[in-house]
Parts: C-alpha cells; sequence; structure tokens
C-alpha cells in the first residue's frame, strides 16, 4: 500500500522519539499458542533493527505485554491471556515492560507519565495486531498530544486487509506511516 497524498501532508519527523513495541510476546508468536499470528516473526528483524539503533542513541523502548483481560475484552472475546502466554519476545533490560488488559498502552499504565517524564514528543510504534492494540494505541498516543509514527514493515496482522485498512485510516488523521530503513536512518540523525 502507498501513502504518497498523506506523506506529502506529514512526513516523517523526529524530534524526541520514544520506541513502543506491542504485544510481542509468545501468545501471537508461538505457534502452538491459540492466538498465533502466522508469519508474525518476519517482523522481528525489523523490529530488532529499530531497537538495536534506539539503544545507540539512547532512545527509551518500551514493549507492552497483554496479560488477564478487562471486562470488556473476556466478553469480546470468550477468554483472557494467561500468564503463560505472557512472555515477551524482547527480554533486554534496557527496555521497559508495561503490562496492560485491553487494546489502549496508555489505558490503566503509567505510559503517559514516563514517556512525559521524559519529554517524549514522538512515539514509534511496533508490533501486533496492527488493527486492534496498535491502531487503539497510535489513537490514545494522538489525543495525548504526540506525534505518531507507524512503521508499517515492523507491525502485523492476523490479515493483509486489517493491517492495510488500519494503516490508511491512521495515515488519513492520526499517524505517520513509515517502514524500518527510513526510521532508523532518521534516529541515526538524532543527536546523541
Amino acid at each position: 500500500m502507498f501513502y504518497f497524498k498523506e506523506r506529502k501532508k506529514h512526513p516523517l519527523i523526529l524530534k524526541n522519539p520514544a520506541l513502543l513495541i506491542i504485544d510481542m510476546q509468545n501468545y501471537f508468536l508461538d505457534p502452538h499458542s491459540p492466538a498465533y499470528l502466522h508469519g508474525a516473526e518476519r517482523i522481528i528483524p525489523n523490529i530488532k533493527k529499530i531497537v538495536s539503533q534506539a539503544f545507540a542513541k539512547e532512545i527509551p523502548v518500551v514493549m507492552t505485554v497483554h496479560i488477564g483481560g478487562n471486562e470488556n475484552m473476556k466478553n469480546w472475546w470468550g477468554n483472557i491471556v494467561q500468564e503463560n502466554w505472557a512472555n515477551p519476545f524482547f527480554k533486554e533490560n534496557k527496555i521497559e515492560l508495561i503490562k496492560k488488559d485491553t487494546y489502549d498502552a496508555f489505558w490503566q499504565t503509567d505510559l503517559d507519565q514516563k514517556l512525559k517524564s521524559n519529554n517524549i514528543k514522538d512515539i514509534i510504534i511496533t508490533g501486533v495486531m496492527t488493527h486492534l492494540c496498535c491502531e487503539t494505541t497510535a489513537r490514545s498516543a494522538f489525543v495525548r498530544g504526540y506525534n505518531v509514527i507507524m512503521v508499517e514493515d515492523a507491525l502485523w496482522d492476523k490479515d493483509e486487509f486489517y493491517h492495510f485498512s488500519s494503516l490508511k485510516n491512521l495515515a488519513h488523521g492520526f499517524a505517520t506511516i513509515s517502514k524500518t530503513e527510513e526510521v532508523v536512518w532518521h534516529i541515526s540523525q538524532l543527536p546523541g
């Protein structure tokens, strides 16, 4: 999918970013999980590239782990994410973990406080699923005043239609859509 019109109006600009990795955990990555996202392992190398550059520039990296489920989630999906399915893929000490029980990484977590205490202006979003947790978090970040960047080839979904539809909607009103190599280059140009 192309975002030429949207990118012309809202090009990628980074001032003081943080990297957010959404729900890269065994619940979505393990082929034996009831919620396995076939092919999700394809985005791991791209996320690793961004993480590596973020570490090099001392940019905060935060990873969410979905565990449990609030009442709405239980009612909608008929289950919750058990603790044994809440093992994060990225386990580096420099990555801060935030547990959540719904789509929005800001809802009833201290994510906003952590970002604001570091004067973060831009949120680079990677992970799964594009149209659920990633999109909900992107919209929530936007209404909190953050510049949102969705990394198209570092996001994954259960279906291409959901993935591209979500990104096209976000490009229209909430986020800049970018690719891994562009994000890595822009981070490399930041002072530090």
